[in-house]
């Protein structure tokens, strides 16, 4: 990828648990979660290649009531919401990118390049700048995301150009995408849950030469 490296001193840590790879010895909650998760909107990355859940879920197993209702409000905000596809990934970048939650960006950062969104505003993303989006929607987004996930507040312009732009029910479905991402980039950051191999982020350690 295109990204300038910005190392972060903990993206070479280990994983904080023990991944449940063996569905035989999940209980019935656990069960239901990995089986919501894995047949759902998510079906075709939803198990990693070393088998356990992608993205927080493997780490929210671990309460499975709780995790199965975030899965499903994770669903709903990504797949099922009036903003079209580029939009969300403009949103999930931009906190992922705030709070460098390595896998989450890696894996959104490909999907947005898929869905139209130029290289170099991915880049300047990852960076914490401004990407330069042309498009009205696009830059409100974007705007709208930064300013909550850097000052949790939303100014009196910047609210109502995001109202103007995109409307009352998008706007209340950017703000909840927002806070969902800062949710799971909590989960993912706290147990330090790792790239897949083969994915990168922006700030990954170089390895030691040997």
């Amino acid at each position: 990828m295109g990204w300038e490296h910005r190392p972060d001193p903990v993206a070479n840590e280990p994983y904080r648990l023990e991944p449940l790879r063996d569905r035989a010895f999940l209980d019935e909650a656990q069960e239901a979660m990995w089986a919501s998760i894995a047949g759902g909107v998510r079906a075709p990355t939803a198990v990693r290649p070393e088998g356990q859940l992608n993205g927080p879920f493997d780490v929210l197993l671990r309460t499975p009531e709780a995790g199965t209702a975030i899965g499903e409000l994770g669903a709903l905000l990504r797949f099922s919401t009036t903003l079209e596809p580029r939009l969300t990934e403009v949103v999930i970048l931009t906190i992922a990118g705030h709070w460098h939650a390595r896998l989450a960006w890696s894996a959104h950062a490909v999907y947005a390049e898929r869905e139209g969104i130029p290289r170099a505003a991915v880049d300047a993303i990852a960076r914490g700048e401004d990407p330069s989006l042309e498009g009205p929607a696009e830059r409100a987004v974007w705007t709208v995301a930064h300013e909550l996930v850097t000052t949790g507040r939303l100014p009196d312009d910047i609210y109502a150009t995001a109202l103007a732009v995109l409307g009352e029910r998008t706007l209340v479905e950017v703000v909840a995408l927002s806070g969902y991402y800062c949710l799971s980039s909590f989960v993912l950051n706290a147990f330090q849950v790792p790239l897949s191999d083969g994915m990168v982020s922006p700030w990954d350690v170089p390895s030691p030469p040997r």
